[in-house]
């Protein structure tokens, strides 16, 4: 005999937290297979007495009168599971309800009032259920074993259950330097109850039942310990080939495009077929990540909307009453757990997909009439419809356009303020690491004293090496550091100095390349190559970027500055190791994951790294502008999106000189109009520049100006690099300028210092300062000026070139351009 699992495999349908009436609405879910279970074995069928003399056996070490007890407890406990139906005690335990009454599950055991039966407390019921649990007489589901805690049974239960396979568990924790005490007790914890419900040994533990008790863990803190399947993975218990996590393990991958339609609910069975039919040809063309949003399109605000309000209709060719009332709801938000209620802001994007629906099927059944022809039908969607999206696209340009013109001057103070939290709170974070806990130190006048806690491994706890906690020395209080990384009046500073860290190294990457946030997330340390200019031999590093939109891969190059941020990076996730850890990162859109990879945006997350999210990119940048105290010219708190660095990016290398074609190979942007869309401009003074700039390009290319560049332009615009190499480092002028400012260098502001360079600069500062004494001495105020700006100017050349380095241990190949020649 078998049982199902009470928690499945699969999340199943989740509905809306605000759903009711025709709202109600079950995402796409996956067929729910189970697991079978025998409910029948050798040790569950034993009668009382074999019980009671397993239990003697079990405990022969106990005193007469605390062996006495225990076996009272059993008895009393399988009497109380005898009133239920079964063959085996097995079947009577599940058909007690035990499994599913969380804590409450022994309050029938202790109120039974059977004559002999000595009646018991909770500490009782439940010391005998793990007997009888040690003995495989019965096996709990997981809301029994994850809501019923009992750190002892489950320590012996490793003693008497597969003891040699524990032991192997316990010596690959103990190999691990990073691992603690902790860490141990919670796998062989979590290991143990896997056992408890399957039976077994752990050699027999499958990766479907890892699943399935990662699954059952929601609603308890256990969730947080995932160790125990890299345990299984390293014994070999799992093979080689099975997902890299938990995490990635238990995740739903892509659904099929039945699956995908099968979610909606379509209750009318030949519109079923006709979008799974649809679908399935539209998919050829489309990836995972957009043939989803057009099946929601298509299916729940379109068909599905059309069945729940007007049942009956069975024909894609509908009445001008039902086309109107359609149109009318598609105005107003009304599925989903955000924006219930509101108005939509972009029904055109509907409109368009159902119209090409209704016109894909109207080309289609002249190409093959037997299969579509009698789904051909008047489009509810026509011209009149889509007037105003034109409109609405402008409006939406001109508030975007907007929000750029307001954000862009506020980068420069949102970089600084992220450099600057950063020093600091690496600088805290130093300081308190060089003092012992319970000791007082002072940063920058305030005084702190660095936590005293239990857990701490070097006083004797099992919790997490390097991590440190301050409070004020003279109240022990929280200092404020805000209210994400202080607990009950501690700063968590390795927290806040990682934080920190990566909402500056964010700010630097996007506004330094216009990568769109899935492509810089996804930037290993093998994204970065070196090209050689074919007429100097100068080496430029260059990024690779992976297309997250398109499928044409694109080279960046990389500034000085730029290069400073990457080995910075690379040094932080490196952590004093010589390689950047491996790990698979989980694509949210296309539901897959890569293959390991050192990829440069990770963290560290208990014993293992993961990536960084979107989400954490997007919370470190809320924080960081709120830390700033940034606002909008109204007052209002400002807010950078990750895609407001891209447009910010594009709008200044425009309005700098840089032609759009150039631009839009640089953003990895198939057409020139979206380029375009991007530029938001200032002032009458940079559009004319910019036309004069395209005057003068069309006067020498005038039928070529917006196309794919030519081989000869794109080594132009790269040669330019060349032509700007100077004493000190490099020219930063736009593409296609001359120098603006007489070749007063070390003055410029569009001077990249070379870090390579500065001996030479140490060298010309104190040259300046000792022509600055003697013209102090002799009188000559004029030049001391100049000399005073000159000075200025070259302490904070001396600064960037600290903050910049260069050294990314990048691969060199040869341009394909340059093989062509």
């Amino acid at each position: 005999m078998a049982e199902r699992t009470a928690s499945s495999l699969q999340r199943g349908a989740r509905p809306s937290q605000k759903s009711s009436g025709f709202y109600h609405f079950v995402t796409p879910k996956l067929p729910t297979p189970f697991i079978e279970r025998p409910v029948i074995w050798t040790a569950s069928q034993q009668s009382i007495e074999e019980v009671v003399a397993a239990v003697e056996r079990l405990d022969e070490g106990a005193s007469t009168k605390e062996l006495r007890r225990r076996v009272r407890e059993v008895t009393g406990l399988l009497v109380w599971l005898q009133q239920f139906e079964g063959e085996s005690w097995q079947q009577r335990w599940r058909a007690s309800g035990a499994d599913t009454a969380g804590k409450q599950w022994s309050d029938p055991v202790l109120t039974q009032m059977i004559p002999g039966v000595p009646t018991m407390d909770r500490g009782a019921a439940t010391g005998a259920a793990g007997r009888l649990i040690l003995l495989d007489v019965v096996r709990p589901d997981y809301p029994w074993l994850y809501g019923t805690p009992s750190p002892t049974l489950y320590t012996r239960f490793t003693q008497v259950r597969d003891p040699e396979g524990f032991a192997a568990i316990i010596a690959l924790c103990r190999n691990d330097e990073r691992a603690t005490m902790t860490d141990e007790r919670s796998a062989l914890i979590q290991l143990a109850r896997m056992l408890m419900r399957n039976g077994g040994d752990l050699a027999a533990v499958t990766l479907t039942d890892c699943v399935e008790a990662y699954r059952a863990q929601t609603g308890f803190s256990s969730r947080l310990h995932s160790h125990w399947y890299t345990l299984l993975r390293r014994a070999g218990i799992l093979s080689v080939d099975s997902p890299p996590s938990i995490h990635a393990a238990s995740r739903r991958g892509q659904l099929t495009i039945t699956e995908m339609v099968d979610g909606y609910d379509i209750s009318y069975e030949p519109i079923r077929e006709l979008f799974v039919d649809y679908l399935t040809e539209r998919s050829a063309g489309l990836d995972y990540s957009t043939i989803g949003p057009l099946a929601s399109k298509l299916i729940l605000l379109f068909w599905r909307d059309i069945e729940l309000h007007e049942p009956g209709v069975h024909s894609l060719h509908l009445s001008d009453r039902v086309a109107r009332a359609w149109k009318q709801r598609l105005t107003e938000v009304r599925y989903g757990n955000r924006r219930r209620g509101e108005q939509r802001q972009d029904p055109y994007s509907i409109l368009m997909a159902v119209r090409a629906f209704y016109a894909d099927l109207s080309h289609w059944a002249l190409e093959d009439p037997a299969r579509w022809a009698r789904w051909a039908a008047p489009s509810p969607v026509d011209s009149r419809d889509l007037a105003g999206m034109k409109k609405a696209a402008q409006h939406r340009r001109s508030r975007m356009h907007q929000r750029i013109r307001e954000l862009a001057p506020l980068l420069p103070r949102l970089s600084d303020i992220a450099y600057a939290r950063r020093v600091a709170s690496a600088a805290l974070l130093e300081a308190a690491q060089r003092v012992a806990p319970g000791e007082k130190f002072t940063v920058n006048g305030h005084a702190l004293r660095r936590a005293v806690l239990s857990s701490d491994p070097a006083l004797g706890g099992t919790g997490r090496p390097g991590v440190v906690y301050v409070t004020t020395a003279a109240t022990d209080k929280d200092v404020g550091s805000g209210p994400k990384h202080h607990t009950a009046g501690r700063r968590n500073l390795t927290l806040e100095a990682e934080r920190a860290f990566w909402a500056w190294a964010s700010v630097e990457v996007f506004r330094h390349t216009g990568v769109r946030i899935e492509e810089m997330l996804e930037i290993t340390h093998r994204s970065f190559v070196s090209y050689t200019l074919p007429t100097t031999g100068e080496v430029i590093p260059m990024l690779q970027i992976t297309p997250s939109k398109t499928d044409k891969e694109r080279l960046l190059v990389i500034s000085p500055e730029l290069a400073g941020v990457f080995a910075e990076i690379i040094a932080f996730v490196r952590d004093g190791h010589e390689q950047i850890p491996l790990l698979s990162r989980y694509d949210h859109a296309e539901r897959l994951h890569s293959p390991p990879l050192p990829f440069l945006f990770q963290r560290r997350w208990g014993l293992v790294n993961i990536s960084i999210t979107h989400m954490r990119i997007k919370s470190l940048l809320d924080e960081l502008v709120e830390v700033a105290g940034i606002t909008n010219t109204d007052g209002t708190a400002a807010h950078f999106s990750p895609h407001d660095f891209r447009r910010i990016f594009a709008t200044e290398a425009v309005s700098q000189g840089l032609p759009v074609h150039i631009t839009a190979k640089i953003l990895g942007h198939e057409s020139l109009e979206t380029t375009q869309t991007y530029v938001a401009v200032y002032d009458q003074d940079v559009i004319d520049r910019h036309r004069a700039f395209l005057a003068r390009r069309r006067a020498t290319r005038p039928s070529e100006e917006y196309r794919e560049p030519t081989d000869s332009e794109w080594d132009e615009f790269l040669g330019h690099f060349a032509a700007r190499t100077l004493e000190l480092g490099t020219c930063g002028r736009a593409y296609g300028t001359g120098c603006q400012h007489e070749h007063a260098c070390i003055r410029c502001p569009l001077l990249r210092p070379d870090p390579n360079q500065r001996t030479r600069l140490e060298n010309i500062i104190t040259s300046l300062r000792e022509r600055f004494a003697e013209a102090t001495e002799r009188g000559w105020l004029g030049d001391v000026d100049g000399l005073t700006v000159s000075l200025a100017a070259a302490q904070q050349k001396l600064i960037q070139m600290q903050r910049t380095a260069t050294n990314l241990g990048l691969p060199s190949f040869q341009a394909e351009r340059t093989s062509r020649r």
